[in-house]
């Protein structure tokens, strides 16, 4: 009897963790202004489509599969802070939303160079070790206003970093507004 117990139990939990499972990968309910392709081990969306897809189509990108965010999913994930002035602004300003990894973590992503794309095809890119070195979030806000389009949104991929950095020609590690799209590895 306790055999056939625990054997009740385990398919029980088993059906619970499957449902929790499938929670975590729900597809979006409001807007996507986040997708994550290449190599991920969690997907809420199918292969690229040319007919539904129009922007991914008109900068080349296609994918067999992906992960899309709306704001509330990534609203969920832990929160972070970055304090910095940008050329944009002029000024300092407080940027809050996702922290990168937890996005990362979320799509269950290898660790691999990731390429940041924004909505005017501009591409910036992070090596594995500058993800984990650094606070870098996927800012939805700016001194507690929502990123809009046109005003560096839907997304600014920010970190805190030293006064003397000197962005390069090769648009590693730069601060990427009006992100949509992120692949991981090349």
């Amino acid at each position: 009897m306790p055999r056939a117990l625990l054997t009740v139990l385990a398919a029980f939990a088993a059906i619970a963790f499957a449902a929790h499972a499938a929670d975590q990968m729900e597809a979006p309910k409001e807007m996507t202004v986040l997708t994550v392709t290449g190599e991920i081990g969690n997907t809420n969306r199918g292969a690229f489509d040319s007919d539904k897809d129009s922007l991914f189509s008109r900068l080349n990108i296609a994918f067999d599969r992906a992960f899309a965010f709306d704001r509330p999913m990534l609203l969920r994930l832990k929160q972070g802070r970055v304090v910095a002035k940008t050329t944009e602004l002029g000024r300092d300003a407080v940027f809050t939303g996702p922290l990168l990894k937890e996005v990362l973590a979320a799509v269950g992503a290898a660790p691999a160079k990731l390429s940041v794309v924004a909505v005017n095809n501009y591409e910036g890119w992070l090596a594995p070790e500058d993800i984990d070195g650094s606070d870098w979030i996927l800012a939805l806000e700016v001194d507690g206003a929502p990123l809009g389009l046109g005003q560096q949104g839907p997304i600014w991929l920010i970190n805190t970093r030293a006064a003397d950095f000197k962005p390069d020609d090769t648009q590693h590690a730069h601060w990427v507004w009006a992100v949509f799209y992120m692949r991981v590895g090349d």
